[in-house]
C-alpha cells in the first residue's frame, strides 16, 4: 500500500485564505451559544425562588393563596411575623440575632434538622440518608395535642429524621424513638423544628396533607406576614468560578482558542495533486514467524511454543465450531467429533496443558494441531 501526501497549488491556498473570516465568524457564534446556554436556573434545594422539583416556590405561592404576605429576606423578621428557615446557612451573628428575636416573642419554623436551632437527633433507623422514594412507612400522623395540627390527617415525608423531644417540648408525628415535628418554647417565643423540609419542596407539597401542614404552621389565620430567611452566607452565593474571572482574561482566552482552531484548520488538510512519500521498510509475516520460532528454539522454550500452538488451535476451533474461546476441552472435543468426525481424544490431547519433554514431541503436537484444524475446517 502506498501512502501519499499532497502539495497545495496557489489557487487552493488563496481560496482557503478567503474563507478564513467565515470560519472565524462561525466559531464565534458557537462560542457565544455555549456561553449563553450553559447556565443553570433551577436554583438550590428548598430555594423559595426555585421552580425545580426540589425548590420551594410552590410553598410561597400556597401561602400567598391563603392570604399570607410572604417575603424572602436575608435577616430576622419583625415581631409580628412568622420566620421560616428552610436551610440553615446562617452565620453565628445572624443566628444569635434570630435566637434573640424568638426569645422576645417570635415564632420560628426550622426545617433543617442539622441547624443549631433544632433539637438533637433521636436514635433510630431513619436518618438524613433515608430512601428518597416515599413509601407506606413515610406516611406520618400527628398523634399530639397541638391545636395547630387539628386539620392535618397524615403527611408524606420521605426519609424523615427523628428529633429528640426534650423536657417541656411537644413532639408530633412519631418516628422511631423521636418525632418528626418538635415544638419547644424559647423565652417568650416558640421554635417549631422539623426533621427535614421534604414536605415543602415543589414535588412533595401536594402529597397527602403536606400543604395543610404548611398552611397550619406558617399561616394559620390567613393574614400573617411570613418571612422566609435566605441568608447570603459564605459558599451560598450564586456566582460560579467563571463569574470571578475578569472579562479581559476571558476575551484573551477565547481569542487564543479561536486562533488555535484556525491554525488547526489551516494545517489539517492540504489540497492538491498527490505526491509520493517514502515508506518504512516492511517485514514479511513469514519472516517474523520464523524469527520468533528461532528465538524459542534457542532458548529451549518448548512449553511456551506448545502453549502458543494450543491457543491457536483453540481460537480456530472456536471460530469454526461457534464456541467461546474459553470453552472446556471436553466441549470442544465433542463438538469437533459431531461436526467433522474427529476422535474426541485427539482434540483433548492437543488442548491438554501437558509438558513437552523434547523437540520431537513439539513437532508431533504441531502436526496434530494442523491436522485437526484442517479436518474441522473442511467439514464446514
Amino acid at each position: 500500500m502506498t501512502v501519499v501526501g499532497t502539495a497545495a497549488p496557489a489557487g487552493a491556498k488563496s481560496a482557503l485564505v478567503r474563507s478564513l473570516p467565515l470560519v472565524g465568524l462561525g466559531l464565534a457564534v458557537v462560542v457565544l451559544a455555549l456561553l449563553t446556554g450553559g447556565r443553570r436556573t433551577d436554583g438550590e434545594p428548598l430555594d423559595p425562588r426555585s421552580t425545580a422539583p426540589l425548590g420551594a416556590r410552590a410553598l410561597v405561592l400556597l401561602l400567598e393563596r391563603f392570604g399570607a404576605r410572604v417575603e424572602v429576606a436575608g435577616d430576622v423578621a419583625p415581631r409580628d411575623t412568622t420566620a421560616v428557615l428552610l436551610v440553615d446557612r446562617l452565620g453565628e451573628a445572624a443566628r444569635t440575632r434570630l435566637r434573640q428575636w424568638v426569645e422576645t416573642g417570635g415564632t420560628l419554623i426550622v426545617a433543617d434538622p442539622m441547624s443549631d436551632l433544632a433539637p438533637a437527633l433521636a436514635p433510630g433507623d431513619a436518618g438524613l440518608f433515608g430512601d428518597e422514594e416515599a413509601g407506606d412507612g413515610d406516611l406520618l400522623r400527628p398523634r399530639c395535642p397541638l391545636p395547630a395540627l387539628a386539620e392535618v390527617g397524615r403527611i408524606e415525608v420521605p426519609g424523615a429524621v427523628p428529633l429528640r423531644v426534650g423536657p417541656g417540648a411537644t413532639g408530633c408525628f412519631p418516628v422511631d424513638d423521636g418525632a418528626y415535628l418538635v415544638a419547644r418554647p424559647m423565652g417568650g417565643g416558640v421554635v417549631v423544628a422539623l426533621g427535614g423540609g421534604g414536605p415543602f419542596v415543589n414535588r412533595q407539597l401536594d402529597d397527602a396533607d403536606n400543604a395543610v401542614l404548611a398552611v397550619s404552621l406558617m399561616a394559620p389565620r390567613g393574614d400573617e406576614r411570613v418571612v422566609v430567611l435566605e441568608p447570603s452566607a459564605p459558599g451560598s452565593g450564586r456566582e460560579g468560578l467563571s463569574d470571578l474571572v475578569s472579562r479581559r482574561v476571558k476575551d484573551a482566552l477565547w481569542q487564543l482558542l479561536v486562533a488555535f482552531g484556525l491554525f488547526a484548520l489551516w494545517r489539517a488538510r492540504r489540497l492538491g495533486r498527490p505526491v509520493l512519500e517514502p515508506q518504512p521498510v516492511q517485514l514479511a509475516g513469514s519472516e517474523l514467524v520464523g524469527a520468533v520460532g528461532n528465538l524459542l528454539q534457542q532458548a529451549r522454550r518448548r512449553d511456551q511454543a506448545a502453549t502458543m500452538l494450543r491457543a491457536q488451535l483453540r481460537r480456530s476451533l472456536s471460530e469454526l465450531l461457534g464456541l467461546p474461546v474459553d470453552a472446556p476441552p471436553a466441549v470442544m472435543a465433542e463438538a469437533a467429533a459431531q461436526r467433522a468426525g474427529v476422535p474426541p481424544g485427539q482434540v483433548a490431547d492437543a488442548l491438554a496443558p501437558t509438558p513437552v519433554p523434547d523437540d520431537a514431541s513439539l513437532v508431533r503436537l504441531a502436526q496434530l494441531v494442523e491436522s485437526l484444524r484442517k479436518e474441522v475446517s473442511h467439514a464446514r
